[in-house]
């Protein structure tokens, strides 16, 4: 405690020895080192810039409303780095607010259809009400197709058509606009995923009713490889795509040992619709016929004719007549039969049907090249250098072992995995071809050198170096200030001294002269001084002594 007491008595006395000028001075300076210190603690040393959202990517349909958000809430301090955001680490929660104030801040899927159903005024009709859920639906539709890996950006457009009458369908259309990534095109099953997302979306919406826009490329207009539909050369270019990329993920996924390794694929497909094929064989020669079916009808019929009969004339037929004997005699009878059989046979056959589909693999061909550093690196990996010898390089002949047992074994690797072919090659790894080129480095990056690395980091931070050389500016202006001690004259040291008998000393000498003389003896003493001064001027003395006693206290 006695030493801050001690120490706030000497600035107490310092201060109090200042002209107005001198301490008006001396509290600017103050105020200025206090104020650069802040600024130095609450902008710097916070550390390095840090990436907004934990390097989260953002679209590039969204970018351009986070700017918007940056400049209106006065922050320019960040910089975009492909689809991220670096922002100074002391400012972030300051981003995070300016896009929160913006309504700027990347959505997450569902919120543009929650947002929809919030925002449903009591007052709208129905009809306002489908036309904002459609709206709210196409922005998620275009959200979600742009997480899908390869794509940059998209637009999902729908329409419907209400038809009239007791049986009408209405008419449901959509259109998607995508930007793949770079220059990158739609791959066939890019578009089949996009279709049928969009479909699925709405309900009544058929997939073939979908259009997809490449902006990179090419239009897929609606009904074109969905079930089956659409030209028949376009599908099976398409089909072709798919089984040679397919082809060519297995054969990359079975070399990614190989460090640089190029594969090709090539398929020829089968473009013949189904078909059936209808084979009937007969039974062997002298083969029995087999019943399938036997019928046989009967019919018999009998008749018999008319007794004869009695005398004509008016008398046999007349009343009281003599009775006479009448002759019993039968007709003539008849009979009649008929019958009649069928029977079916058929002769011992085989039915076979063969079913062939569309678009089957008829060849697969593979073409590999290998990189030559991955020749070199198998060489060293087998002849380590030994601990303080030199790295010494492969000659040709180890190569040419190395290349011809590589281009054996990938042989046999890949054609193990083709299909046998049907025709042409007489095993399947006559179908791949394994071969290897010469990759070049290129050339390094030079390095940044020393003065663009300082220029560079003056660039960053200039405003610190301006905040520390102004602290320091003040600081050592203080300190000047505070060791300055106010001299007071001395009056009548010529008079004094003559009559005191000594030798006066001129007062245009300099103080090292009149220091020089008052040790010599020919000048005046410092107790003579002190005395006028006291005489003189009580406080200064005052104060002075009151400073040497606290310096050498």
């Amino acid at each position: 405690m006695d030493f801050l007491n001690q120490a706030f008595a000497q600035i107490s006395d310092m201060f109090r020895s200042m002209t107005p000028g001198a301490r008006l001075t001396a509290g600017l300076l103050l105020v200025m080192v206090v104020v650069s210190l802040g600024y130095l603690f609450t902008q710097q040393v916070s550390g390095t810039d840090v990436y907004l959202m934990n390097g989260a990517p953002i679209p590039a349909s969204q970018q351009a409303a986070m700017e918007a958000a940056f400049a209106k809430a006065g922050l320019n301090t960040y910089e975009f780095e492909g689809s991220r955001i670096r922002v100074p680490a002391g400012q972030k929660a300051a981003y995070m607010g300016a896009l929160a104030d913006a309504k700027a801040l990347p959505p997450d899927f569902g919120s543009y259809i929650t947002d929809a159903i919030e925002n449903t005024g009591q007052f709208s009709s129905s009809r306002q009400d489908e036309q904002r859920m459609n709206a709210a639906k196409q922005r998620e539709l275009a959200q979600i197709l742009c997480s899908m890996r390869g794509i940059e950006n998209a637009a999902v457009l729908f329409d419907c058509e209400r038809r009239r009458g007791l049986n009408a369908e209405n008419l449901k259309t959509a259109s998607v606009s995508v930007k793949p990534l770079g220059s990158e095109e739609l791959t066939s099953q890019q578009v089949s995923k996009i279709r049928y997302t969009v479909a699925f979306a709405y309900a009544g919406l058929k997939p073939e009713n979908v259009t997809v826009t490449d902006l990179n490329g090419r239009t897929y207009p609606g009904g074109e490889d969905i079930a089956g539909t659409g030209p028949e050369s376009d599908r099976l270019g398409q089909a072709k795509q798919r089984e040679e990329a397919l082809w060519k993920s297995k054969i990359e996924n079975l070399l990614s040992y190989v460090q640089g390794a190029i594969v090709t694929t090539y398929v020829e497909l089968d473009n013949k619709r189904v078909s059936h094929t209808d084979k009937i064989t007969y039974g062997d020669d002298g083969a029995k016929p087999i019943p399938i079916m036997s019928k046989e009808e009967s019919d018999s019929r009998s008749s018999e004719g008319a007794p004869p009969a009695g005398p004509p004339g008016l008398k046999a037929q007349g009343a009281n007549g003599p009775a006479t004997l009448a002759m019993s005699r039968k007709g003539s009878s008849k009979s009649e039969d008929k019958s009649k059989s069928e029977q079916g046979s058929v002769i011992n056959t085989k039915h076979e049907v063969t079913e062939e589909f569309p678009f089957t693999t008829k060849l697969v061909k593979v073409s590999v090249a290998l990189p030559s550093s991955y020749l070199a690196g198998i060489w060293k990996q087998r002849n380590p250098t030994e601990e303080g010898a030199e790295p010494a390089e492969p000659d040709q002949a180890a190569l040419d072992t190395i290349r011809d047992e590589e281009v054996t074994r990938i042989t046999d690797l890949v054609g193990a995995l083709l299909p046998k072919p049907t025709a042409g090659a007489a095993t399947a790894k006559d179908l791949v071809a394994v071969s290897v080129f010469q990759n070049i480095a290129g050339e390094p990056i030079p390095e940044p050198g020393m003065a663009q690395n300082a220029m560079a980091w003056f660039a960053k931070s200039w405003s610190m170096l301006v905040m520390v050389g102004l602290a320091g500016f003040s600081l050592l202006m203080l300190r000047s200030m505070v060791r300055g001690t106010v001299v007071a004259p001395t009056p009548n040291a010529p008079e004094a001294a003559t009559a005191e008998g000594e030798t006066p000393v001129d007062e245009s000498e300099s103080p090292p002269a009149a220091r020089l003389a008052r040790f010599s003896g020919s000048g005046p003493s410092l107790r003579d001084e002190l005395s006028e001064l006291v005489h003189e001027d009580p406080d200064s003395a005052a104060n002075i002594l009151r400073t040497w006693i606290g310096q050498t206290g």
